[in-house]
């Protein structure tokens, strides 16, 4: 357990689920009026510090006709990281709250248009969770919503491996709730995750530390980035970016002594 406090406390010290340092941006499009519906209509959620999902720019400026976008604002905080005001649980809490309202009143107005969600880090989270909560109702139909997500703490272990941050370390921290993994029913849901990122691919503590320790290294050496343009992405399920570790001693068979390997 002194580790896993360890670890934990590591995650809160990390600007762990983003980016820190977003540009400024201008003022986010409303929900356009019937006459003016896009085929598709991107809602883009940012993670730490990127209140205003200003990652998304670049892909944005290259959107073809008939596709537009809307930035989810919400306070991107995990507090108690520094200047942080909100805990993490109220943050994403308040993420959802927004993109919520924006997907419902968004579709209200173009019924027929597609909506694609996309989120990178702690934005996976408030994308991922409202995704969850879309595919259990039928506010929007099913063949009309799709998500992306970049970095996803939540992201679940497929084929054995693991899955991401919040699925394997316990809840320590108040405010900081590891809700473990969640699923997107038959919704399209593109997950994607670098091996060495250890917010979304994130070994057990106790049973192989060694690779734990290499997802730390990998998330400060630069392998939580991604080439964010969710438009460009296609269909769902995992896209796991296989890279050599970079701790030589990360690898399979490699837990702590008297523990079962991790798979």
């Amino acid at each position: 357990m002194r580790k896993a406090r360890s670890a934990l406390a590591l995650l809160v010290a990390l600007p762990v689920l983003g980016v820190s340092a977003p540009p400024a941006l201008a003022a986010a499009p409303q929900p356009p009026t019937r006459a003016g519906c896009p085929q598709t209509m991107l809602f883009e959620v940012g993670g730490h510090l990127d209140r205003d999902a200003g990652i998304y720019d670049a892909a944005n400026a290259r959107l073809p006709a008939g596709v537009s976008f809307t930035k989810i604002h919400y306070s991107a905080s995990i507090a108690p990281y520094p200047g942080d005001t909100k805990t993490l649980d109220d943050s994403v809490a308040e993420g959802i709250a927004t993109l919520d309202k924006a997907v419902r009143d968004f579709h209200r107005a173009c019924a027929a248009s597609h909506l694609t969600l996309a989120g990178y880090s702690q934005g996976a989270l408030v994308a991922g969770d409202e995704l969850a909560a879309l595919s259990a109702g039928d506010a929007v139909p099913h063949d009309r919503i799709s998500g992306v997500l970049y970095g996803d703490p939540r992201r679940p272990g497929t084929h054995g491996g693991p899955g991401g941050i919040e699925t394997n370390l316990p809840t320590v921290l108040p405010g900081m709730t590891m809700k473990g993994p969640r699923g997107f029913g038959d919704l399209t849901v593109k997950e994607i995750c670098n091996t060495n990122d250890g917010i979304c691919y994130s070994e057990n503590v106790l049973a192989n530390l060694a690779c734990f320790a290499n997802g730390v290294v990998g998330y400060f050496s630069g392998d939580h980035g991604y080439a964010i343009d969710p438009y460009a992405v296609r269909g769902g399920g995992e896209q796991l970016n296989r890279q050599p570790p970079k701790l030589p001693v990360c690898g399979p068979g490699l837990p702590l002594p008297g523990t079962k390997a991790a798979g």
